[in-house]
């Protein structure tokens, strides 16, 4: 290849690669030759406008391109221009397939982060149950599983209740199998 140094040289021999198999190779070294003169300013080019782990793909699928339509729609002149192009265009395509579909009316979009709205519903039953449980228990019993479950010490339940500390223990543990039981048989 050190007789041929323009690219435009370099992208007929490319060009004219169906011809014969001798042409074959010659036109697999001049893709070569275009690949290690324009590749990293390319991978520059695209870095700026692709994630870094992308890059590599996007990269790898911008030069298929160049070898597929290179023989019928490079007509010559500024090499890097024209794979400059063919990067863009190839750029514009992947952001085309990324978008979600036509917005429908009646979706509305959260973030992605924020729960499914299918798990809300199912944590608003599942919190409905559980109210309904306690409420089951009788007035003594879920007070004191309320004040636990908001933090409220042992010490502090039992004066606020006036229970016995040696009752508080077996009172909770009492209640809280009440509760698991309750809640087993409603859901599901």
């Amino acid at each position: 290849m050190a007789n041929l140094v323009s690219d435009e040289q370099l992208t007929a021999l490319v060009a004219r690669r169906d011809e014969s198999a001798k042409q074959h190779d010659a036109a697999q070294q001049a893709y070569g030759e275009l690949y290690s003169r324009h590749a990293r300013r390319l991978l520059a080019f695209l870095a700026t406008r692709t994630p870094r782990s992308d890059l590599d793909d996007v990269s790898q699928e911008v030069w298929q391109r160049v070898w597929l339509n290179l023989p019928t729609q490079f007509h010559g002149g500024n090499f890097r221009a024209w794979l400059h192009q063919i990067a863009r265009n190839h750029l514009i395509d992947r952001s085309r397939r990324k978008r979600p579909d036509a917005l429908n009316e009646e979706i509305q979009y959260t973030d992605p982060n924020s729960p499914r709205p299918d798990d809300v519903l199912l944590d608003a039953e599942r919190a409905a149950v559980l109210e309904n449980c306690l409420q089951r228990l009788g007035d003594k019993m879920e007070a004191v599983v309320r004040a636990r479950l908001t933090g409220d010490e042992y010490d502090d339940i039992c004066t606020r209740f006036s229970i016995n500390p040696s009752q508080i223990y077996k009172l909770f543990h009492q209640a809280k199998a009440q509760l698991t039981t309750c809640v087993e048989r409603t859901l599901p």
